[in-house]
C-alpha cells in the first residue's frame, strides 16, 4: 500500500510541478499580486498598504485572504520574483492533496481499493490539475478542509479546528462552508469539540470576522453578492411597476429573486455543461474543450454516487450537496470553477468508488472504460501543453513579463517612464517584475487614481515622480513625446490595427524593444523620442 501511495504522490507531483514556468504561459494579475505581496511581507513584514503582518490583505484591486501570500514568502525568498516563486506553493499543496484524500477516504470507508482509486482520481482530475499549476488560494483551502475533517474523525479537535480556521483565511467560500461543515460533522459523529478548542478557534478567527463584517473585506462580499446586484434590482422593480397588485408584491420581491437566482446557480454547478462539456467560461479556469472533469468519468461518478448512497456514506454526499452553496450566493457563481472548487473531493471520491465497484462486478467493462479514460486524459494533456498556452494567452496576459523585465533593465537611463495602464492595470506588474523595493513603494505610493494632464498630454498617476501609469489623452500623442523619456505603449490602445512598429515606426519614434504573443504579434513597445 505504501508503494502505491508513493507512486500516486510522485505522479501528482510530476503533473503539477514540471514546466510551471511555461504552462500556464505567464503569471496573470492575481498571481502577480500574490508574488509582490509575498515579496513585501518578506522584506518589510507589511502588505502594500503598510499593514504589519495583516490578517486580511489589502491589494491594489480588492481585499484578499492572506494565507497563500504567507505560504509564498519562502518560495519568493528561494526562487525570486519568478513563476516558480509564485506557483510552487500551490503545486506542492496540490501534490499532497491525493494523499490527504486517501487517508480521509480510508477513515470513512475502511476500503483500501476505494481510497487508492479516489486518490488516483484526484491526482488525475483536470480541474484540480489546472488549479494546482497556478497560484490559486483554493488549492491550499481544500487540503486544510480535508485535514480538518480527518482530524475530526480522529477526535483531534484542537488541531481540527485549527485547520478549519486556517482554511477560512485562504478563500472566501470557506467562510460560509466551514461553519456548515462543522455542524454536519457534529451531527454525523455526535461529537462536540472541547470548550478550549472552540475558544481557540474563535480567537484565531476574530480578526477575520471583524474584517469580513466591519472591515474593508466587507466590500468584496458586497460586490459579488446576489443581494447587491443592481441589474437584478432594476429588473425586479420594473416587474413590480408592471404588476402593482398584491400578488405582484408577494411573488415579485427581493427574496423571491435572490432564491430563484441562488437555485439557478446551484443547479448549474451540477450541470453536464459545467462538469463535462465546457466548464468555466474563463479560459484561466478551464481549457474550454472539456468541462472541469474528464467526460468519460461521468458513468463512474453516477455509479459511485449510487454506491455511496446505498452504503450510507453521508459525509461525501453531504459534502457534495453543501459545496455549491457559497458560490451559488454570488453573481455568476453557477459556472465559477474557483468558487465551486469545494466540489472536487466528493467528485473524486465518487469517481474512485465507481471504478472500484465496476471493477469488482464487471472487470472487463472496467478495463475498457479505464483505458478510454486514460486515452482521453492523454489527449487533454497534449492539448493543454500544445494548444492551450497559445489559445489562452490573452487570459494569462502574455506580454507583460518580457516588457517589464526589459523596462527594469533600461529605465535607469531615462528621467521619466510612462507605462500604459489601460490594456491591463500595470502598477502591480511593474512592481513585481522590476523588483521594486517595498520600503520605497510604501514611502511613495499614495493612490492609483488617474489625474488629468498629470504631464502634458498624459492622464494617469505617478510613483516616485519618475514612473507614470496611464495613457495619452490626444490622438496625435507621438508628436509630443518628451526628451529623455521612456514609453511603454500598447499595440491595441496606442497603435491600433496591424501597424507593426518593429518594421515601420513613426518618423520621430525609436523602438527599443517589442514584447510579442506566442505567434509573434506585438503587444507592447518600449519606445523613446528620436
Amino acid at each position: 500500500m505504501g508503494k502505491w501511495l508513493i507512486a500516486i504522490l510522485a505522479l501528482a507531483g510530476f503533473l503539477r510541478i514540471v514546466g510551471l514556468n511555461i504552462v500556464p504561459p505567464e503569471l496573470f494579475g492575481d498571481e502577480i499580486d500574490v508574488g509582490y505581496q509575498a515579496y513585501s511581507l518578506l522584506h518589510t513584514g507589511q502588505d502594500l498598504y503598510r499593514q504589519i503582518l495583516p490578517t486580511y490583505i489589502r491589494s491594489l484591486s480588492e481585499p484578499r485572504a492572506p494565507l497563500l501570500m504567507y505560504a509564498t514568502v519562502p518560495t519568493i525568498a528561494a526562487f525570486g520574483n519568478t513563476a516558480w516563486g509564485v506557483r510552487i506553493p500551490s503545486a506542492v499543496w496540490g501534490s499532497l492533496a491525493p494523499i490527504i484524500l486517501f487517508l480521509l477516504v480510508y477513515q470513512t470507508t475502511k476500503s483500501k481499493s476505494i481510497s487508492l482509486l479516489s486518490s488516483l482520481s484526484l491526482a488525475l482530475m483536470p480541474w484540480h490539475l489546472y488549479y494546482s499549476r497556478a497560484a490559486f488560494e483554493v488549492v491550499i483551502m481544500l487540503d486544510l478542509l480535508m485535514l480538518g475533517t480527518l482530524l475530526f474523525f480522529k477526535k483531534r479537535f484542537a488541531l481540527c479546528l485549527l485547520m478549519f480556521a486556517l482554511a477560512m483565511y485562504t478563500y472566501s467560500t470557506a467562510v460560509l462552508f466551514v461553519p456548515l461543515w462543522i455542524m454536519v460533522l457534529i451531527f454525523l459523529k455526535r461529537k462536540i469539540p472541547s470548550l478550549p478548542s472552540i475558544l481557540l478557534f474563535t480567537l484565531i478567527l476574530t480578526p477575520l470576522i471583524y474584517s469580513v463584517i466591519f472591515g474593508f473585506a466587507n466590500s468584496r462580499f458586497n460586490n459579488i453578492s446576489l443581494t447587491n446586484d443592481p441589474d437584478e434590482t432594476k429588473k425586479m422593480l420594473l416587474l413590480r411597476q408592471q404588476n402593482p397588485t398584491l400578488a405582484g408584491r408577494i411573488f415579485t420581491n427581493q427574496y423571491e429573486s435572490t432564491f430563484h437566482r441562488f437555485w439557478d446557480n446551484y443547479m448549474k454547478s451540477f450541470s453536464t455543461e459545467f462538469l463535462f462539456v465546457r466548464g468555466d467560461p474563463n479560459s484561466r479556469q478551464s481549457i474550454q474543450v472539456i468541462g472541469q472533469l474528464l467526460p468519460l468519468t461521468f458513468p463512474f461518478i453516477l455509479v459511485g454516487l449510487w454506491w455511496l448512497a446505498s452504503q450510507r456514506q453521508w459525509i461525501w454526499l453531504l459534502w457534495l450537496a453543501l459545496a455549491p452553496i457559497p458560490a451559488s450566493l454570488t453573481v455568476g457563481g453557477g459556472f465559477h470553477a474557483t468558487r465551486l472548487f469545494l466540489l472536487v473531493p466528493p467528485l473524486a471520491v465518487a469517481t474512485g468508488t465507481g471504478i472500484a465497484y465496476i471493477w469488482h462486478h464487471r472487470r472487463f467493462v472496467a478495463l475498457i472504460a479505464i483505458f478510454l479514460c486514460l486515452l482521453q486524459f492523454i489527449w487533454v494533456g497534449y492539448y493543454y501543453w500544445t494548444y492551450y498556452p497559445r489559445l489562452s494567452q490573452r487570459w494569462w496576459q502574455v506580454g507583460f513579463q518580457n516588457a517589464f523585465i526589459k523596462l527594469s533593465e533600461i529605465s535607469p537611463q531615462y528621467s521619466r517612464v510612462f507605462i500604459n495602464n489601460t490594456y491591463e492595470p500595470s502598477l502591480i506588474r511593474f512592481l513585481f517584475w522590476a523588483k521594486y523595493p517595498p520600503q520605497k513603494f510604501h514611502r511613495q505610493f499614495t493612490a492609483d487614481q488617474p489625474q488629468n494632464n498629470i504631464v502634458s498630454n498624459y492622464n494617469g498617476f505617478s510613483l516616485d515622480g519618475k514612473y507614470f501609469f496611464g495613457n495619452f489623452n490626444k490622438p496625435n500623442w507621438t508628436e509630443s513625446l518628451l526628451p529623455n523619456s521612456l514609453y511603454v505603449i500598447s499595440q491595441r490602445d496606442n497603435v491600433g490595427g496591424d501597424w507593426d512598429w518593429r518594421t515601420s515606426p513613426p518618423d520621430n519614434v525609436r523602438v527599443l524593444f517589442t514584447s510579442t504573443t506566442w505567434d509573434d504579434s506585438p503587444i507592447f513597445y518600449l519606445v523613446t523620442r528620436k
